[in-house]
């Protein structure tokens, strides 16, 4: 029997939440997962048994079965830790497979990753597509957003199939797309899950500031997230914080009850790492995920925090206004992550809309947001976010009140690795004239690394008259 019109590999909570959105859809399917004794067996048919839109879906354990049992040309979804798990697949799925068959690899994998196995499965003759997912396990189950790159073709013989897994925006569009060759869509999930990083840090040190006044509380907090999620800052993370601490445990704050060692996946240092590789400064994402980094080496803390006990440096002052500084700090990380996606997709050729790109993220994933639904339109004019007047303005009016909360935070002792970065960014690229020039004549002075003169045309590189004196 092969009239299974898709076929699932890999039945963790992703795998199976997006196997059971095809099921609502009606979609027939042929559903995967490997056995291993005492730990994996019929994980598949479990499914099949829990879950009611799943029970005509087919199980195996057999990977030539599950292949038998589907129509061509072969549409195959993996859902799988990224790295040898996934080269391990494709290495036991090709013999099986035909020319023309369409392989999709829809876990986090690494976009380079991706770009291999792309030019690997050519060579194959298969139609070999990665696509980011986002919106986590209930984005997967109600409809995530789906960034997809790869082959063309492939893309094309399943597009509509995808259009009804994914999420739906308020205007009736699909969150999902088509982005280019090889890891593209890797590639831009990768950021979006940078800016997540960037989004969260933001909501944490808001929240510690806020939190850093004996006349505040929990449920003032609260109320002011909830107020600022019926404005312009409205998001997904906001909304899910504010209501996070209303959550309670035996009348005290759940919240209260976490370790503060926040974990990370991966993902959020490719985008990182990919900053630095690149040569971009994503420097606000950096600051996010190097703030989980300190924040999990608990015993550390607590060691060094007997050790040297600052006091605040001055009377507490009264917590200056912080959505102002929240909110244009949200902007240069979005900032910042758009403008990679532009200078990593022109060197690949990928030849990324922007606005697109945007309309992808307006639903079904987590940095969902007003925001995003004004980027949509604004970079249908502009390709850069310090191009907008909507930015130009919140930056203009907010710089002072930024400037007190950041001098507020030094006061009190409160490490704001995002805010601070986020200024730090904006005074840099709006900076005429840098210090770069005597980083150019020490780099000279120890290496002789030459730099250019602002008195002569062209780029010909110039030593200074210290090597003239050795």
């Amino acid at each position: 029997m092969t009239d299974r019109t898709w076929g699932l590999i890999g039945m963790g909570v992703m795998g199976t939440s997006l196997a059971r959105n095809f099921g609502k859809k009606g979609v027939p399917l042929a559903l995967y997962n490997r056995y291993i004794k005492g730990s994996e067996e019929q994980i598949a048919l479990e499914r099949t048994q829990t879950y009611p839109e799943l029970k005509e879906a087919l199980a195996f354990e057999s990977l030539t079965q599950f292949i038998n049992t589907l129509e061509q040309p072969r549409k195959i979804l993996i859902m799988l830790p990224a790295g040898s798990a996934v080269d391990r697949i494709l290495s036991e799925l090709s013999p099986l497979l035909s020319e023309g068959d369409i392989i999709i690899d829809g876990g986090n994998s690494h976009y380079e990753d991706t770009e291999r196995r792309a030019h690997l499965m050519v060579q194959k003759k298969f139609l070999f597509l990665g696509m980011g997912v986002s919106g986590g396990a209930e984005g997967a189950l109600n409809g995530p957003s789906l960034m997809v790159g790869g082959d063309i073709k492939g893309y094309q013989l399943v597009a509509k199939d995808l259009e009804i897994l994914a999420a739906k925006n308020k205007h009736g569009k699909a969150c999902c797309g088509y982005l280019g060759k090889g890891g593209a869509g890797h590639f831009v999930k990768m950021i979006h899950n940078g800016i997540e990083y960037a989004e969260m840090q933001l909501l944490a040190e808001i929240f510690e500031l806020n939190l850093s006044s004996p006349d505040s509380s929990l449920e003032t907090l609260q109320k002011q997230f909830s107020d600022w999620n019926n404005t312009e800052s409205k998001s997904y993370l906001l909304d899910l914080t504010f209501k996070i601490l209303g959550y309670q445990e035996k009348g005290k704050p759940f919240i209260d009850l976490i370790s503060d060692q926040a974990s990370n996946k991966g993902t959020g240092a490719w985008a990182a790492s990919s900053g630095a590789t690149t040569g971009f400064p994503n420097t606000v994402m950096t600051a996010a995920l190097h703030a989980r980094y300190t924040s999990s080496f608990k015993s550390e803390r607590l060691k060094f925090a007997k050790l040297l006990k600052f006091a605040p440096s001055v009377s507490p002052k009264e917590i200056p206004d912080l959505k102002n500084s929240y909110d244009l700090s949200r902007w240069i990380n979005h900032h910042q992550g758009f403008d990679m996606i532009r200078h990593t997709g022109n060197n690949f050729g990928w030849e990324l809309n922007l606005s697109d790109i945007a309309q992808l993220w307006t639903e079904g994933c987590i940095i969902k947001s007003d925001l995003m639904d004004q980027l949509c339109i604004l970079f249908k004019k502009h390709s850069s976010i310090f191009e907008m007047a909507v930015f130009q303005n919140l930056a203009l009016k907010s710089k002072p009140e930024w400037s007190a909360v950041l001098e507020y935070a030094l006061t009190m002792n409160i490490p704001i690795p995002c805010l601070s970065s986020s200024l730090n960014y904006l005074l840099s690229m709006t900076q005429e004239q840098s210090s770069a020039h005597l980083i150019q004549a020490q780099r000279d002075f120890f290496g002789a690394h030459g730099f250019e003169r602002l008195d002569q045309e062209g780029r010909s590189l110039n030593h200074g008259p210290w090597h003239d004196q050795n």
